[in-house]
């Protein structure tokens, strides 16, 4: 779908922000987040936005079916270099799962599971805090806002785990759960988001 915004400029590895050649940025080389590299094919723009909330708040499934068919071209070579053992879905609350009706990353990550057959852990950690909503935090709030919020009983002694969810923009909900699966015994992450906010659209 040639309207969708690809991203396809150079980018830090770790947290996908752009960067001149493809280097770390500043901000991970300085405050490196737990999660080791970041993957994705899109920008959060114009028409994805809209794709994305009709899925996540009209229920409307067969978007988020569509949008990981389109990504996965994209993605499943990048996979191929250093695959993970398994995924898990960005856990979601129990109060928000049963506002919602499901959760739209674990969604996301049953069709990624299907097509790339990397075993799919669905209880592989939780959220166990219904934190208020972030939009409009910096990303130092947002950390401080996720503090405690998952928990994983799970023991992931030496796995390379992927975090599957629909849009990364800080990176503050992804290092939150990395860091408690690190935490349990994970030797790498991997983040999967389908696309990635920037601050500037034109990057």
């Amino acid at each position: 779908m040639k309207s969708l915004p690809w991203y396809i400029s150079s980018r830090c590895p770790q947290c996908a922000l752009p960067t001149f050649n493809g280097d770390h940025c500043g901000i991970c080389l300085q405050h490196p987040p737990a999660f080791d590299r970041t993957l994705t094919a899109l920008r959060y723009a114009y028409p994805l936005d809209r794709l994305l909330q009709q899925f996540k708040y009209q229920q409307q499934l067969s978007s988020g079916k569509l949008l990981s068919t389109l990504v996965l071209p994209y993605l499943a070579p990048l996979l191929e270099e250093d695959r993970p053992d398994v995924m898990i879905a960005m856990p979601m609350h129990v109060n928000r799962l049963q506002q919602r009706g499901f959760n739209h990353a674990l969604e996301l990550a049953k069709h990624l599971h299907q097509s790339l057959r990397i075993p799919l852990e669905i209880e592989g950690c939780m959220r166990i805090m219904d934190t208020p909503s972030q939009a409009g935090m910096d990303m130092k709030t947002r950390t401080r806002n996720l503090r405690g919020a998952f928990a994983s009983e799970k023991r992931w002694q030496g796995q390379h785990v992927m975090i599957i969810d629909d849009v990364m923009t800080t990176g503050a909900s992804m290092h939150a759960v990395a860091h408690v699966i690190k935490r349990a015994g994970a030797r790498q992450i991997t983040a999967l988001v389908l696309a990635r906010t920037l601050k500037n659209p034109a990057d």
